[in-house]
């Protein structure tokens, strides 16, 4: 009972100052239940923004390591050792049986992604804190255990929440045409000059960078600033400091990113950007457990390069650090496609840097990107648009004293930069993957060897804004002219409710002479088959 004294104290001071009329009416009034749930009024503060996937997914694209079976991420054919299944009821070996593990698999997976937000009205709405969750999962995975990406199995019962975000948000008062926000803490950080907690995807996938170069969680500070007039956006402007790598605290081994990025607005439809970005790495290498930079695993894994540095008569490479810049350039001409039928981007990024060996002499780091897309909405509906795209990035092949080809954020984490305009499913990344992404092409400067590609989409709604029909696909080689492969996919897409996709895709790769780890080419083409349910809520 003395927990009760405190409401006792606040509660007898008011009864004793009632009528005995009021007490009557306090009386005869309904009982409240204090824990009847009540929905907070508009102006609480709280947003919510949440993603449900679900995919059931037929494929001939399997992991072949029983450790890498519930998430796979990486370049198919590599160090993930996902391989392509031949047709069933061939004889591969000779040997006058049929070989086993051919055919296909087929799986469901499932995800669900919530962003939360408290800005307390009370502050006028201008100091605030997010925070991210993620759960996903292979149906029958894994159960009673604690790890990230599994928790279907049976019983469920998995310690498996992941964080993605989690950031304090202040809006301090500058002026009446200029908006600043300042992010503290774990946030999403892009490659374009717009908040990536409330950007549409046009802005972040079709401006700047578009995710190409960075596109992952990280903590750190960034200041977005905007100027406006009564026709809308004059200027936008991002300064971002992030520590990717923290390893002894009182030690120089970190990994440090710096950006600045620009957009004006100089016509109602038209955006021209710069971009300046600084990676300093002192790790040596060896930080996590596929170590980072050029020379890693885990740039392997991702499709980039592995530069080889190893001593004759050892075993690993030296201690390496680095010092590498970003500068690029990008126009985007009505990039939403909302103020007129015909839209177009362009991006033009060079890496500058620097590689430092332990006893041996620096390696110059010098590559470049050059990308392009046009777009054009011809008939009513969201889908009805046609889409052609191309890119092409250097490759390295000037010899010891220079790394010539691309530099993005997989060498440095997983799933660090996606393509995710190409519209591809196996050729290019599937960004709406949820537990397995393994593409021919996962990072652009596909192992280094530089790229050349296109990308195409064709479109229709026969029923505006609930029913789209479309084919696309791609095309890709190295800078050695060896063939990545081309990709023609379909996708029936349907809008059951407001903000909810039901879609059925296929796709398949013709031609591809992309190596495997163990330098053979793919067995057989490689295909798949998708059902998904995409639900956005908030």
């Amino acid at each position: 009972m003395p927990l009760l004294a405190p409401a006792f104290a606040f509660a007898l001071p008011a009864a004793l100052a009632s009528t005995p009329a009021e007490l009557r009416a306090a009386a005869a009034a309904p009982p409240t239940d204090p824990v009847q749930p009540v929905s907070p009024p508009a102006e609480s503060g709280f947003t919510f923004l949440g993603l449900l996937q679900t995919r059931a997914i037929s494929t001939n694209v399997v992991p072949t390591s029983p450790f890498l079976d519930g998430q796979v991420i990486g370049r198919l054919g590599g160090t993930n050792l996902t391989t392509v299944l031949p047709p069933a009821g061939l004889d591969l070996d000779g040997d006058g049986e049929k070989d086993e593990d051919q055919g296909n698999a087929a799986f469901v997976e499932q995800r669900f992604s919530g962003f939360f937000t408290y800005a307390p009205p009370a502050l006028d709405q201008r100091v605030g804190v997010t925070a991210g969750l993620e759960i996903d999962f292979l149906w029958g995975d894994q159960s009673y255990g604690t790890a990230g990406n599994t928790g279907g199995g049976i019983g469920g019962d998995m310690v498996n929440l992941q964080t993605r975000r989690l950031h304090f948000n202040y809006r301090p008062r500058v002026g009446p045409k200029h908006e600043l926000e300042v992010v503290t803490g774990l946030q999403f950080i892009s490659d374009t000059v717009h908040n990536a907690a409330k950007a549409a995807p046009d802005d972040l996938f079709r401006t700047g960078g578009g995710i190409r170069f960075w596109g992952t969680e990280a903590a750190g500070v960034t200041v977005y600033g905007r100027h406006h007039d009564a026709r809308g956006d004059v200027l936008r402007y991002k300064l971002g400091s992030y520590t990717l790598i923290e390893n002894g605290s009182a030690l120089t081994d970190d990994a440090a990113l710096h950006m600045v990025d620009f957009a004006v607005h100089p016509a109602w439809n038209l955006w021209v950007g710069g971009h300046a970005w600084l990676l300093n790495d002192y790790t040596h290498g060896r930080s996590g457990t596929f170590g980072v930079g050029l020379s890693s695993p885990l740039s392997e894994l991702q499709g980039g390069p592995k530069l080889d540095f190893i001593p004759e008569g050892e075993d690993a490479n030296p201690d390496i650090d680095a010092q590498i810049a970003w500068l690029a350039a990008d126009l985007a001409y009505n990039h939403r496609l909302d103020r007129g039928p015909l839209g177009a981007t362009a991006l033009l990024a060079a890496n500058l840097g620097k590689l430092y060996i332990t006893g041996q002499p620096d390696v110059d780091v010098r590559g470049w990107l050059v990308d392009g897309e046009l777009r054009l909405r011809w008939a009513p509906g969201a889908g009805s648009v046609l889409r052609v795209s191309g890119l092409a990035a250097s490759r390295d092949g000037t010899g010891p004293d220079a790394y010539t080809g691309l530099v993005t954020g997989n060498q440095y984490g997983i799933v660090g930069a996606v393509y995710a305009t190409s519209g591809c499913l196996l050729l290019f990344p599937d960004p709406l993957s949820i537990n397995r992404m393994a593409p021919i092409v996962y990072d652009l400067s596909n192992r280094g060897q530089g790229l050349v590609g296109a990308t195409f989409g064709a479109g229709y709604d026969p029923i505006p804004h609930r029913l789209t029909v479309q084919v696309g696909g791609g095309w890709a080689q190295d800078g050695l002219g060896t063939p990545m492969g081309t990709e023609l996919n379909a996708r029936l897409v349907g809008r059951p409710w407001l903000f909810s996709n039901l879609s059925l895709a296929a796709a398949r790769v013709f031609g591809s002479e992309a190596p495997q780890a163990d330098g053979r080419p793919l067995p057989a083409d490689p295909w798949t088959v998708i059902l998904s349910m995409d639900n956005l809520l908030f």
